[in-house]
């Protein structure tokens, strides 16, 4: 059992992974599509994660090496996983990206708030994991937060417009997916050798779909035609969201327990909505703040239910 410093620890990283999640759709906005294409976009942060992950992977091989630290070999089966996982988060961030086109961070980081819930129904489904009465109010709250959203807003709020929030859905589908799938690996394997594999499959995706909108019009990022505050934005995205979250999500998970990790994720989009509104990205309207409540309360009933045997878990 850890202790209640090193339990403090893991809150701390849990704390701070969520609230870079919740900045994220604020910096993403603030160039996309504006500055770059969500599909250029997608691109460079994919391009950077593999990048990153495969220069940590070399530093921890050689450090390891020095060590006398074998690490273990990825199988073919693991490796077609990789690759399939690669496809998933592409998708996910393909679909991330191009949602700015057509609304704004708040409802991005709103019906991000639903993805415990989806991933739990997909559990259920493909790794026939059983849900709880108390997971079933919990979704059907969180997802009804969801709908509130969508039935609620379009109609008089221009930054909810109908193809943005599907492509809100879309892109937690994917997410939902991609977790999914790879659970089983990533008891298997370390963070690093993870996702620099998932980085890699997903760069040869959307590298090649994101070089036709390489122009002067659609790229001023790039091009070095954009202000200084644009690549801030941008630096933040990829060096935050893309690298230091995936460090920090395992150290929260080392320490406190997942379902208590994953209760952090109702802190992402209360801090876009305050972000957004701050700088005026986005409008207060009074379904906003129903529609987080709703899936707050959704989220807890799904990630507080235990399972038998879970129990005895510290």
């Amino acid at each position: 059992m850890n202790s209640p410093n090193r339990k403090w620890v893991g809150h701390i990283a849990a704390l701070a992974v969520y609230v870079i999640f919740g900045i994220n759709p604020n910096c993403t906005k603030a160039v996309v599509p504006q500055y770059i294409s969500p599909e250029m976009f997608t691109a460079v942060r994919m391009l950077f994660g593999t990048a990153a992950f495969w220069l940590l992977d070399l530093i921890v091989f050689v450090r390891g090496h020095r060590a006398g630290i074998s690490r273990p070999r990825v199988s073919w089966r693991d490796m077609g996983v990789f690759a399939f996982g690669g496809f998933m988060l592409a998708g996910t961030l393909i679909a991330f990206s191009e949602a700015f086109r057509y609304t704004s961070p708040s409802y991005v980081s709103l019906i991000s708030a639903t993805s415990p819930l989806i991933v739990m129904l997909m559990a259920a489904v493909f790794l026939k994991e059983p849900i709880s009465v108390r997971k079933s109010l919990g979704v059907f709250i969180g997802i009804g937060g969801a709908l509130m959203i969508v039935l609620f807003s379009w109609r008089i709020d221009a930054n909810a417009q109908p193809l943005g929030l599907f492509l809100c859905f879309v892109n937690i589908l994917f997410y939902a997916g991609y977790l999914v799938l790879t659970r089983g690996i990533s008891q298997r394997y370390g963070p690093i050798t993870m996702m620099k594999w998932i980085f890699l499959y997903g760069s040869l995706i959307c590298v090649p779909a994101g070089l036709p909108f390489l122009s002067a019009e659609s790229c001023l990022l790039l091009l070095g035609h954009a202000p200084t505050s644009a690549y801030l934005n941008l630096f933040t995205v990829l060096i935050f969201a893309t690298v230091v979250s995936y460090f920090l999500l395992p150290v929260s998970l080392r320490y406190i327990r997942p379902t208590t990790v994953s209760m952090y994720s109702n802190l992402q989009p209360l801090v876009t909505a305050c972000v957004a509104i701050a700088f005026g990205q986005d409008i207060f309207t009074w379904n906003k703040p129903v529609a987080f409540v709703l899936i707050a309360i959704g989220v807890y009933l799904v990630t507080t239910s235990r399972a038998k045997g879970d129990e005895r878990c510290s």
